[in-house]
């Protein structure tokens, strides 16, 4: 059975009575024909219960005591007896039959009761993986996986622990993905592109073809992420190269993204216009925008000083005043930092973000850890200095 010092209980009544409450309750749907004792053996007995659970949501006002005495009795089960009780279990209360966001719809009432199961089972692997994908489904629905832990080092541990196979791993990330996508939060979908990223990693060259759609996922995802600004590592997945065989259109796209700048984009809508709605699925302003800063950062790596008629004219912006207030929206997200110099017209960039980090890259960064390094050596000989100074008075 699983672990009850992680799980409340619910019910304190004979299991048997409880069974048959549960079963009197049900009952009173007129689809539901349970008989009102039911199998001597409560796994079976539980199986027959939860199968009219999805019929709960559409009349019942107790939806969460139920459940919740569901739940209580499903933790009594012996362990070799139980996965069959909980695959019935979340497969109805899933998010076809539990809908609504927040905690205070159907769906946030089987996120809390799929959670304590969820904690009840760490010593059942098998069925606590199966609990976990259903309860990201149901995050997912409720808008919830904001409250579970989806971090991609939390999630490499647990596959590690269910000894998860390679295709279980992909479906989980997957589902992660989706989850956090319909969250609808910006920092939600930034963790949505290190999971993709995740996924996409787990494939090789040789089934790197059957990757195809996860691929494409990944790289709408970045692209469309407004935090999001380097996407060069993706070119070295394998299941992104393949896409310059299976999806020439979504690969030229990244390679827009990744070293392209406004009047690339610009062509590239002209030639495919339909290409940002129908396959990156995303409002073209947001992609302008995008664009747009990618182009600054690019002008940021060639000079530390730009003139603003220079800016205007690459970013294809006019008036001064909504130039302004681009340039600080690109500083608030961080894709570069400086100011504009109203005397002189220009913008004068003090750093910037990369948009390809690669062998120069990383030579520059030594460079200046090394300056640092010596800086702070510097400073304290001189803090030295000046205590033995202060000791000898």
């Amino acid at each position: 059975m699983a672990d009850t010092r992680e799980l409340p209980v619910f019910a304190y009544i004979d299991d048997v009575k409880q069974l048959q409450e549960l079963r009197a309750y049900l009952n009173k749907h007129e689809k539901v024909k349970l008989d009102a004792v039911g199998p001597k053996e409560t796994a079976s007995n539980l199986v027959e219960i939860c199968s009219s659970l999805h019929l709960l949501p559409t009349w019942s006002q107790d939806v969460d005591l139920v459940l919740n005495s569901i739940s209580s009795l499903i933790v009594v089960v012996p362990g070799e007896k139980c996965e069959p009780v909980v695959e019935a279990f979340i497969n109805n209360v899933s998010p076809k039959f539990y809908k609504g966001t927040g905690w205070g719809s159907h769906a946030g009432i089987a996120v809390r009761v799929l959670s304590n199961l969820y904690k009840g089972y760490s010593n059942f692997h098998t069925v606590q993986e199966k609990i976990f994908k259903a309860l990201v489904d149901v995050c997912a629905e409720s808008r919830l996986i904001g409250e579970l832990d989806c971090a991609l080092e939390t999630l490499q541990d647990k596959f590690n622990t269910w000894q998860t196979p390679v295709e279980g791993r992909r479906e989980i990330l997957r589902a992660v993905h989706r989850a956090l996508l319909a969250d609808h939060r910006a920092d939600q979908a930034a963790r949505g592109f290190q999971i993709m990223t995740a996924l996409l990693g787990t494939y090789t060259e040789k089934d790197a073809a059957s990757a195809r759609e996860d691929a494409m996922e990944c790289v709408r995802t970045a692209v469309v992420d407004p935090k999001s600004f380097s996407f060069d590592h993706l070119e070295r997945l394998s299941a992104v190269k393949a896409l310059k065989q299976s999806d020439p259109l979504m690969f030229t796209a990244l390679e827009l993204f990744i070293s392209g700048t406004l009047k690339d984009y610009q062509a590239f809508v002209a030639k495919n216009p339909k290409f940002v709605t129908d396959h990156l699925k995303v409002d073209e302003e947001i992609l302008l925008k995008k664009i747009r800063l990618l182009t600054l950062m690019s002008l940021a790596e060639e000079k530390n000083e730009i003139s603003l008629d220079e800016l205007a004219k690459q970013l294809d912006i006019l008036a001064d005043e909504n130039l302004e207030e681009f340039v600080i929206d690109a500083i608030q997200v961080n894709a570069i930092s400086g100011k504009i110099n109203e005397m002189t017209r220009t913008l004068v960039v003090s750093s910037y973000q990369h948009r390809r980090f690669g062998t120069e890259q990383w030579v520059l960064l030594e460079k200046r850890l090394k300056v640092l390094i010596a800086n702070l050596k510097q400073t304290h000989n001189n803090v030295h200095d000046v205590n033995q100074k202060i000791e000898a008075l």
